[in-house]
């Protein structure tokens, strides 16, 4: 098996492409990706798990045909190529499943019989010029929320658009300008992503000294 990789807007970011599919069938036109921020979000994939296991990664993306991994930022990538590499390739090879567990969350870009006709249109737009622009890249979007009244969109950057410099220009003039011009009700942009992480950060950190208390109790 030959692995490719590609660069991304995002020098923490990597895409690796196997060459083989990745996540659903090559033959559809579903543009779904799963991502894993956390080693515990990672345990749903036997490749994701592996991935995390290795120092520096601190996320992992599945899209049709490639993996997008992040890094933090101190560990150069040439010290962790070999050990990416080699998880990519055992897995692809042994024939396992790349989920554990199906992943049975909805894509946010399928448009719900309770979406107002704005937001379809919205959804619409995302899902047919922006996202294969993005996943290129080796990211991904989620619609989060419009708010009718403000007039602003509000969505979720995932896989190698995380923490990119390049982002709030891409949602500026790219994604903002886009949706504004075919839809005048939208007045802004705004990446909720880093938002939404923190808070499920605090959660677990409250639930997990919300443990050690009780053992400590226990004791």
């Amino acid at each position: 098996m030959f692995i490719q990789t590609a660069t991304t807007p995002n020098e923490d970011a990597l895409q690796f492409i196997p060459g083989v599919p990745v996540l659903g069938n090559p033959d559809t036109s579903s543009m779904r990706t799963v991502e894993y921020t956390s080693p515990r979000e990672g345990l749903k994939s036997a490749l994701a798990t592996r991935l995390f296991a290795i120092e520096g990664v601190r996320g992992v993306m599945y899209g049709s045909d490639f993996v997008t991994v992040r890094k933090e930022p101190d560990y150069p990538w040439q010290l962790m190529k070999p050990d990416i590499y080699a998880a990519i390739m055992d897995h692809f090879s042994s024939g396992r499943a790349l989920l554990r567990e199906e992943d049975q969350s909805s894509d946010s870009m399928n448009v719900g019989e309770h979406d107002s006709e704005i937001v379809s249109e919205i959804k619409e737009l995302l899902e047919s010029r922006v996202r294969p622009a993005i996943q290129e890249d080796g990211g991904d979007l989620d619609f989060v929320s419009f708010n009718e009244g403000t007039g602003v969109v509000k969505i979720k950057l995932r896989g190698a658009c995380r923490g990119c410099a390049s982002s709030s220009v891409t949602l500026k003039h790219g994604v903002e300008g886009m949706l504004s011009y075919y839809i005048p009700e939208v007045t802004g942009v705004e990446d909720v992503g880093d938002e939404l992480e923190a808070q499920a950060k605090k959660e677990f950190n409250k639930l997990e000294a919300e443990l050690k208390s009780d053992d400590k109790s226990v004791e």
